[in-house]
Parts: structure tokens; sequence; C-alpha cells
């Protein structure tokens, strides 16, 4: 495989996120409407809805949700995107070791999980993804720090907390009516946390490439 074409492999976490905003987008505005704050609301709130809401073929208010397959395969697509964001950034940061295993694998297998939320395991599925992603993510931002990428590093920790309290407040249910905004800032900040990671580690390892020819 080429040098080029190899990096352009290296965009799929992006393209993955890019795909998931267009889809999500299409899946929401196609929503018939209601949610679990009023049912009888039309069309997708962004207040009162949940991602998840959109990839149920019906509504809250019993309407057919002709779009639910956009929904579902926007949730494939970050998934997939943010896999493979795991699988690339050991070979980006030369992660050697254990922890080259532990980002890259239970990264993998945490998305793929993840993935299995959509199903009718959704609960039992959310919580093995979260303690699988949490060993790869430790393992994340040891590497940024240690390669001082502080930016990135602390950018990720405020990201792990969102995550958390995302997480807190879906087995409580202690300030729910928060969780459908709490829940698309935190999808939103994961999205241009990964994005902004991968154009520029790909891009690093590119000019260290060209640099090494000399």
């Amino acid at each position: 495989m080429s040098s080029s074409l190899f990096n352009r492999f290296q965009y799929l976490p992006t393209v993955g996120c890019c795909l998931f905003l267009i889809l999500i987008t299409i899946s929401s505005v196609k929503f018939p409407g209601g949610s679990q704050a009023d049912i009888t609301a039309a069309g997708y709130s962004w207040t009162n809805n949940y991602l998840c809401d959109v990839i149920a073929s019906k509504s809250h208010n019993g309407l057919e949700h002709p779009y639910y397959k956009s929904g579902l395969a926007a949730m494939i697509c970050l998934c997939g995107g943010v896999s493979m964001f795991f699988f690339f950034f050991t070979d980006w940061m030369k992660v050697k070791g254990a922890w080259r295993f532990i980002i890259k694998w239970m990264g993998l297998i945490s998305m793929i999980c993840a993935m299995l939320i959509f199903t009718d395991l959704h609960n039992i599925m959310i919580a093995i993804a979260s303690i699988l992603a949490l060993p790869a993510l430790l393992g994340v931002f040891i590497t940024l720090y240690r390669k001082q990428f502080f930016s990135y590093f602390f950018a990720g920790v405020l990201i792990l907390i969102l995550l958390l309290i995302n997480n807190v407040i879906y087995y409580t249910d202690y300030m729910e009516h928060w969780l459908p905004q709490i829940q698309k800032i935190s999808v939103l900040c994961v999205i241009l946390w990964l994005v902004s990671m991968n154009r520029k580690f790909v891009k690093l390892n590119s000019d260290l490439h060209i640099f090494s020819k000399f």
C-alpha cells in the first residue's frame, strides 16, 4: 500500500464522525415528534430528545419514523470512527508495550459493544462499553501527557468528566431533564477532539516521514 493511500485510510476517524453528523441531522429533521418530556411535541427537540430517539422505528408520539435507519447508520459510523481512532492512535504516537494493546484493542472492542447499545441490550452495553473504554482512554491520556500534547490532554480530561456526568445522570436519574443537552454537548466535544487530533497526528507523521528521506 502506498504512503499516500495509507494516509487517506488514517482519516477514517474523521470520515466516521462527519458521516455521523450528516446522517443524524437527516434522521432528526425527519423525526415525527414526541419526547419523554412531551409525547405530543412536533418534530425533534434538541433540548428534550435523546440521540438514540432517532434510531427507533416509532417515535414517542406513536408515529412511524421513516428515517430511523439513517439514525442507526449514523450511530454505527460514529462508533466506527472512534474505534478507528483508537486503532491508529498507537501508530501515530509510537506507543509500545502493554499500553499499545490496551489502547488499540480495548478501545476497538468497547466501540463494538457500543454498537450493540442500539439493541435490546441497551443498558448493559452502555455499562460494558464504558468500562472497556476507560483503560483505553487512560492510555490515550498518559500518551498525550508524555508526548507533551497538553492541550489535547486537558481537553480529553474535561470530555471524560462530561462522559462520567452522563453516566451518573443516566443511572441515578438525578437532574435527568439536563441529560439530552449534556449528551449532545458531550458527543460534539468528542467529535471535535478526535477530528482535531486525527488531522494533527496524520500530518505530523506525514511530515516526519518526508523529512526522514533527506
